[in-house]
C-alpha cells in the first residue's frame, strides 16, 4: 500500500475510533472517513482489533515526540524541569490525547493488548524519556537523583496530578500551565535538588 494510502488509513480511523469509541466504530465508517475501500482498509489492517492497536501506537508516537524534543534551557534545572513539566501539562491539554486515553479504557475488556500497547508507548516511553532528563541533570551535578525511573514517575505525577482526572471527566476546570509547572518543580526540587536550600 502507498504510504499516502496508509496515512489515509491511519487518519481516518483515529477520527472514526476517537469520536465512536473502540466498540461504535465500525469499518464501513472508517473505510468511509479515510476515502477508501475496505478492500484497501483491510490490505493496511485484517481486523479492526489491529488497526485500533496501530492508531495507538502511532498516536503515542506523536505525543512522545513531543515530549523527547531537546530542551532549549540547557541544564539549569528549574528552568529545564519547568519546560519539561510544561510540555507533560500541554500533553494531557492535548484534546485528542484524552479521547485516545477514554477510548483505551473503553476498549481495554474486550482488547487487553490496548493497555499494554498504551503503557509501553506511553506512560513508561515518556518516564524513561523524563528520567533521561533527569539522569543528565544529575550528572551535571543539578540534582540528585539515585534513581532516574522512579524519580521521572514522581516528576510527572507532580505535573498532571489535578489535570488528567478532570480532564478525563470533563470537568471544566481553568488550568494555568505555568502555576502549575512551578508548583510540580518546586516540590520535585524539595527532594532532589543537588544543593540544600
Amino acid at each position: 500500500m502507498r504510504q499516502s494510502k496508509v496515512i489515509d488509513v491511519l487518519s481516518g480511523a483515529k477520527t472514526v475510533f476517537l469520536r465512536c469509541g473502540f466498540e461504535g466504530a465500525s469499518v464501513d465508517a472508517i473505510a468511509e472517513e479515510a476515502k477508501v475501500s475496505k478492500a484497501t482498509l483491510y490490505v493496511h489492517s485484517p481486523s479492526k482489533d489491529t488497526l485500533f492497536l496501530s492508531v495507538v501506537q502511532a498516536e503515542c508516537d506523536r505525543l512522545s515526540a513531543e515530549i523527547s524534543r531537546p530542551l532549549s534551557v540547557g541544564n539549569e534545572p528549574r528552568a529545564a524541569l519547568e519546560e519539561l513539566s510544561r510540555r507533560m501539562i500541554r500533553l494531557v491539554l492535548d484534546d485528542d490525547y484524552i479521547r485516545l486515553l477514554r477510548t483505551c479504557i473503553g476498549a481495554v475488556s474486550v482488547l487487553p493488548e490496548a493497555g499494554e500497547i498504551y503503557m509501553e508507548a506511553g506512560p513508561r516511553r515518556a518516564t524513561r524519556i523524563v528520567g533521561q532528563v533527569l539522569q543528565g541533570l544529575h550528572e551535571a551535578g543539578s540534582l540528585k537523583v539515585l534513581d532516574a525511573q522512579s524519580a521521572a514517575g514522581q516528576f510527572i505525577h507532580l505535573s498532571v496530578s489535578g489535570i488528567i482526572m478532570p480532564r478525563l471527566l470533563a470537568v471544566d476546570r481553568p488550568i494555568k500551565a505555568s502555576e502549575q509547572s512551578k508548583r510540580a518543580v518546586d516540590a520535585f526540587l524539595e527532594i532532589y535538588s543537588a544543593i540544600n536550600t
